[in-house]
């Protein structure tokens, strides 16, 4: 080995040995500055953030649309109340909102609690057994917020005993801008799945608010012949009255085609049956769960099991201000028309059999009466007609009265009492079990008082506990 290269061999084992030892008197201090950090133990941390457009109180959670948002698209109300906490949804159509969805709030569904448009109940007569709420026909179009109110503390609130969604609908603006808001949206999805929607909203002149919208949806369905085509019309007209008195007229229409869905399996033990299984469309076996439609299949390959159903809702609406607090008198009709084609469990088709539902009624209010700096008062007075109009125009006749009181005990403590007194003259029938629809009637009268009372305690600016306790009246079926 040269000079020259011993030279630069002890170049190099200088300098890696001069790094080591550069590197040795560097990490000696971190080691002990770490040595001397004690770990702390700051438990476990949740991260959350309100959803937009969503508040929530011990009274109500309300949900502003213009503010909401959601991943994908919000077309329908089960869109929307899929994304709040408490409330369960089961669907029979996963791409659109069908009369065979059903809501619970608390494991209780529309039987046991309240659906509503401005304050007014629009669960179907029941004439069948069955308070439901037909969800198809409720489109988003003119939905300006939505109310849930959980549990039957609220006696302003007629039958609820799970709860309430109130829908508020868009009434127009007071305004002298004659150019209106103009809202168009459409969609494609699966299944031949498409919606078109518009709506203009806007006023003149200071007097006049409205807002129009229509939508049509439809889909080739997830289930063979669970296909559904759904038309919606709404109108509303909103006039600005001297003494800040406002009268509101709605009107909303919609025209709903539904197929209900059919055996689709290659293993059906009737042999033709499974030769008509389609691999276009998921397996559906007989006596598979169709949520509340029907205990029975449906056959395919022979004439179209369906539901063909027209529902209207008219709304009138007269507010004013008066003394200290707010005078209501509110008029509402909903009538529904349905012609059903099915099998029955023979196998026998049965064609357009048809029936009706209908619901009158009116609500005169004084709401939040200022009595003193700590509590008001909110009374009230409803009469409902219910009936299905081609066999009995009459099933129900709902007579009601209520008042309710909110008092404030200092900064963190409100007490929130009511009471709501029913009188009810019904038609039924006595049962005549395994031979048909029951035809003998009878009549009877039911009354009496149904309290409640709730307590707010406010704990910390976010943090909030409250405590109910009612007794709830539910309409009997007929």
């Amino acid at each position: 080995m040269t000079s020259k290269m011993k030279s630069r061999l002890f170049c190099k084992v200088f300098f890696v040995i001069g790094l080591v030892f550069t590197l040795v008197l560097i990490s000696i201090p971190c080691s002990a500055q770490v040595e001397k950090q004690e770990a702390i133990d700051i438990g476990t941390i949740t991260v959350m953030a309100p959803q937009p457009g969503v508040e929530i109180t011990t009274e109500k959670t309300v949900i502003r649309m213009d503010e909401f948002k959601k991943p994908g698209e919000v077309r329908t109300l089960i869109d929307v109340l899929s994304e709040i906490g408490g409330i369960d949804i089961q669907r029979a159509n996963p791409l659109m909102a069908s009369p065979g969805d059903e809501v619970s709030i608390r494991g209780l569904n529309e039987g046991r609690m309240v659906i509503e448009i401005d304050g007014r109940r629009i669960n179907h007569t029941g004439h069948y057994g069955r308070y439901i709420v037909d969800w198809s026909t409720l489109n988003m179009d003119d939905v300006e917020s939505i109310e849930i109110i959980r549990g039957g503390h609220s006696v302003l609130h007629p039958f609820a005993i799970g709860g309430v969604i109130n829908i508020i609908t868009k009434k127009g603006k007071q305004t002298d801008d004659p150019k209106p808001d103009v809202n168009i949206k459409a969609g494609y999805g699966s299944y031949d799945t498409y919606n078109l929607t518009g709506s203009i909203n806007g006023g003149i002149a200071n007097i006049v608010g409205y807002n129009f919208s229509a939508s049509k949806q439809e889909t080739d369905g997830y289930l063979k012949n669970n296909f559904q085509d759904t038309e919606s019309f709404n109108g509303h007209l909103t006039f600005y009255l001297p003494y800040e008195a406002t009268l509101s007229i709605s009107a909303k229409y919609s025209d709903m085609h539904y197929g209900l869905p059919v055996i689709n399996d290659p293993d059906d033990p009737v042999p033709s049956v499974a030769a008509l299984y389609d691999n276009d469309y998921p397996k559906f076996r007989k006596n598979r769960d169709q949520l509340r439609h029907l205990g029975w299949s449906q056959l395919p390959g022979g004439p179209t099991p369906e539901w063909k159903k027209h529902t209207s809702y008219i709304d009138g609406l007269f507010q004013v201000p008066l003394g200290s607090g707010t005078a209501k008198l509110h008029y509402f009709q909903t009538v529904g028309r349905r012609w059903t084609s099915e099998y029955d469990p023979m196998g026998n088709f049965t064609e357009d059999s048809f029936v009706d539902d209908k619901t009158e009624g009116i609500i005169g209010e004084y709401r939040d009466i200022k009595v003193s700096d700590s509590h008001s008062l909110t009374v009230g007075l409803e009469y409902q007609e219910l009936g299905w109009p081609d066999e009995n125009p009459i099933i129900y006749q709902v007579k009601s009265a209520y008042i309710q009181d909110v008092i404030n005990l200092g900064d963190r403590w409100t007490i929130t009492p009511g009471v709501r007194y029913y009188h009810v003259e019904m038609d039924t029938y006595s049962s005549k079990f395994g031979s048909g629809w029951p035809d003998e009637g009878k009549e009877e009268d039911d009354d009496g008082f149904y309290p409640s009372l709730k307590v707010d305690f406010q704990t910390t600016p976010e943090t909030a506990l409250y405590a109910a306790v009612s007794r709830s009246y539910r309409l009997p079926c007929p």
